[in-house]
């Protein structure tokens, strides 16, 4: 089977205007747009690794985080892992055409602290990759990145196996 490759998935959303401001906004330490492309090429190589819907995946993966900080006004803090995904939805909405799919990924992408469950395996991928880079990309400020990489890599692996073995057996 031919995949479409990630910049081809990609292109659309990295020539829209408004998704590149993301290059301005801060996010764990980096920019809102790196954080956005590495959980989004973890989610391409491992749904097409566990044989996902890889275009859904790669899509709501890549607008996940789509806001900017001045859409919270004064909500600081924990309330933001609230209701980004609220707003990212919405934001993805008004410039892209958003599957049933790729909208349940973006609002249940902070399951547990959200209250929106996972519909998909897809949800569920995006949900880990998210979490496990985000802890990397935290870490690798306070830390070695060098150190961090060969823990996290261990440990993510390990996750993602637990994961989708419970996904895949259906249970």
């Amino acid at each position: 089977m031919k995949y479409k490759t990630f910049d081809e998935i990609a292109s659309e959303m990295l020539s829209n205007e408004k998704f590149l401001k993301l290059n301005q906004e801060s996010h764990h330490g980096i920019t809102r747009m790196q954080h956005s492309m590495r959980v989004a090429r973890n989610v391409y190589k491992y749904s097409i690794k566990f044989n996902l819907d890889y275009i859904s995946a790669t899509r709501a993966a890549i607008v996940h985080d789509f806001f900017t900080n001045e859409e919270f006004g004064n909500n600081l803090g924990l309330i933001q892992g609230v209701i980004h995904p609220d707003i990212a939805l919405e934001n993805a909405k008004g410039e892209f055409p958003i599957n049933e799919k790729e909208a349940n990924m973006i609002e249940s992408h902070m399951f547990p602290l959200s209250t929106v469950v996972p519909k998909s395996k897809e949800a569920w991928l995006l949900t880990a990759v998210d979490k496990i880079v985000a802890i990397y990309e935290y870490a690798s400020n306070k830390f070695s990145p060098k150190r961090v990489r060969q823990t996290l890599s261990h440990a993510s692996s390990y996750a993602l196996i637990v994961i989708f073995n419970f996904l895949i057996s259906g249970k």
